[in-house]
């Protein structure tokens, strides 16, 4: 009897080494959440580059490097990419983007929650894949939607923008030196 309770003795203490380094090894990772309504994980770090999936807001990512120029390499799941920097905060309850849901958030798994979408690849054309204009979003005219709720931080391309259209206040138009100027940044889905 007493060698069968050392025996368990030993797999209690073998299983709590076991839990205890499982618990170091994720306190040695450095997570960070989506703070916006939506992001755009892409394959480089520049925002012409190929988006991978677009991640909702508040979703829990683990960063593999924070970069000079403003993009953090991260790993969603499967996905290895780049988001922009600004987007990204060390605590879920710092996400101040108006759009999340909480509710969904919580029942899906709290501050472990992540949501990835996938994104439609291009169409592919006699062997060629679809390019897109030359022209950049910001030659289309100098135009910049505001959702006039006093809190918004973004401006938009386009009233067309999703983000744009869940406003239920005023759009305010601008020129987009004029948002800037007042402090806003461009909108990640519309620019």
């Amino acid at each position: 009897m007493l060698f069968f309770l050392s025996l368990v003795a030993s797999a209690q203490v073998r299983d709590s080494a076991r839990v205890d380094q499982t618990d170091t090894q994720e306190q040695l990772l450095s997570y960070r959440y989506v703070n916006a309504s939506s992001l755009t994980l892409r394959a480089l770090p520049s925002a012409a580059a190929q988006a991978l999936a677009r991640l909702d807001g508040a979703s829990r990512l683990l960063l593999v490097e924070e970069r000079a120029d403003g993009w953090s390499q991260v790993q969603v799941q499967d996905y290895l990419g780049y988001v922009k920097s600004e987007y990204l905060v060390e605590e879920q309850d710092q996400v101040t983007a108006e759009t999340v849901d909480w509710e969904i958030v919580e029942v899906a798994g709290g501050q472990a929650y992540t949501k990835v979408s996938t994104v439609e690849s291009p169409r592919v054309v006699a062997g060629h894949p679809a390019t897109r204009p030359v022209s950049s979003k910001h030659s289309r005219g100098p135009k910049a939607y505001i959702c006039n709720n006093g809190r918004t931080e973004v401006y938009h391309n386009s009233e067309d923008c999703s983000a744009m259209r869940r406003c239920t206040y005023q759009t305010k138009i601008a020129t987009t030196s004029e948002a800037r100027n007042s402090g806003l940044r461009e909108c990640m889905k519309c620019f």
